[in-house]
């Protein structure tokens, strides 16, 4: 399965003169990216920041993924960088007036704009489960029962004993 577009559009990341970092999201949408002591955070905001150097800026796109290989099923927000794009996990989506801050998780990932398309537009032949049946994220998104089914295909012993990963890695191994 593929990702759902829920939002694309222009953004800006910029560090006020506070030092604060704030996400622009197409002018409309303000949120500070705070690193807090248990984890990162995203914080609801407003538009009144004053502004001393802009750190990114360019599309975004806002995609929820539900049996994706590729990516967890969890709300990315994929920021362009450059030719490729940034990453941010939301493991409970954006925060909004009533609900004003959420856990964010960084990545390191630069992921290309063919790449994202792909998933969230559904356009060429990638993400599909065929193109990753055998392999180890695709392998992952299998229960394990389906497991447990291909390792007694392929005779491999122990596998009654193994759980999920075990079954991954010598499913991946073969």
């Amino acid at each position: 399965m593929r990702g759902k577009l829920n939002k694309h559009g222009k953004y800006e990341l910029f560090e006020t003169t506070n030092g604060h970092q704030i996400l622009a999201l197409d002018n409309k949408e303000y949120y500070a990216l705070v690193e807090g002591q248990k984890g990162d955070i995203i914080v609801h905001s407003d538009a009144d920041h004053k502004r001393q150097k802009t750190l990114q800026k360019g599309e975004f796109y806002l995609a929820d993924f539900e049996d994706d290989p590729e990516f967890r099923d969890q709300p990315h927000l994929f920021m362009e960088k450059g030719k490729h794009y940034t990453e941010l996990i939301l493991p409970n989506g954006l925060p909004t007036q009533s609900d004003h801050q959420k856990k964010l998780v960084r990545t390191d990932e630069k992921i290309s704009k063919g790449t994202i398309k792909e998933h969230i537009e559904g356009k060429g032949n990638k993400g599909t489960e065929k193109q990753y049946e055998d392999k180890p994220e695709g392998l992952r998104a299998k229960t394990k029962d389906e497991l447990y089914e291909k390792a007694k295909e392929k005779e491999i012993e122990g596998r009654s004993k193994m759980n999920k990963e075990e079954l991954v890695k010598h499913l991946k191994d073969k």
